[in-house]
């Protein structure tokens, strides 16, 4: 989130219309599009999971079902490093989608240093995390040097999932931006003959100014 918040400037934002202050900072569709993203990233990391018990825990899903397999530790450890693997994969993958709600991914998609850096650092420890030994299986449970080609590739689905659900969704974003946009421009379109319209009264002080003659020319003494 602190690289994301280091994206260069959009050039093209002075174009649009100034926002009204009386609005909130996030706007009803931010709040849709977060939303949309939240779910994919939920329902996707779900799927890869359930994928991976049956792969690994002999087609057993539910909890009570695989107590009963042999070697279950170490079966579960296999469909939690996927699981896992696939979520920080389908994370670094939408800190590039969501850099614009409405641009997709590939738009100036190396712009940003600090994100390089960030997704680079997010590897490094992601493949600390499974691949060192004692650290990965002992301290947290997963294990990413048995899960086999298979398990590696299964994880790689999640984040192909989410890149492209998520941009299929900002097509929807797309949309709502423009209604916002048109209807920002139709409020400012009918404030104009309001504001042309309006005539100014004279103050007090430039009534008292005035000479009773109701002229206002300079007066010359001789």
């Amino acid at each position: 989130s602190i690289a994301l918040g280091m994206e260069p400037s959009d050039k093209a934002i002075l174009k649009e219309m100034p926002r009204p202050k009386s609005e909130p900072v996030v706007l009803g569709w931010m709040w849709v599009s977060m939303f949309m993203n939240g779910i994919i990233l939920s329902l996707v990391i779900i799927m890869v999971y359930v994928v991976s018990l049956t792969m690994y825990c002999e087609g057993k899903v539910f909890q009570t079902d695989i107590d009963g397999i042999q070697d279950r530790e170490t079966k579960l450890m296999d469909a939690r490093t996927v699981a896992f693997i696939s979520l920080v994969w389908s994370e670094n993958v939408r800190s590039y989608t969501s850099r614009s709600f409405d641009r997709p991914v590939w738009h100036n998609l190396f712009g940003n240093a600090s994100m390089q850096k960030a997704i680079i650092l997010a590897q490094a420890c992601l493949y600390a995390a499974v691949l060192l030994p004692f650290f990965s299986d002992k301290i947290l449970q997963l294990n990413g040097r048995t899960i086999g080609g298979v398990g590696w590739l299964l994880a790689l689905a999640g984040p192909v999932a989410c890149l492209v659900l998520c941009e299929i969704c900002k097509v929807l974003t797309a949309c709502q931006m423009q209604r916002y946009r048109l209807a920002l421009m139709l409020a400012e379109d009918a404030q104009e003959p309001a504001t042309k319209g309006k005539t100014t009264e004279p103050s007090n002080e430039e009534q008292d100014s005035t000479p009773s003659g109701g002229s206002n020319r300079p007066v010359v003494v001789v």
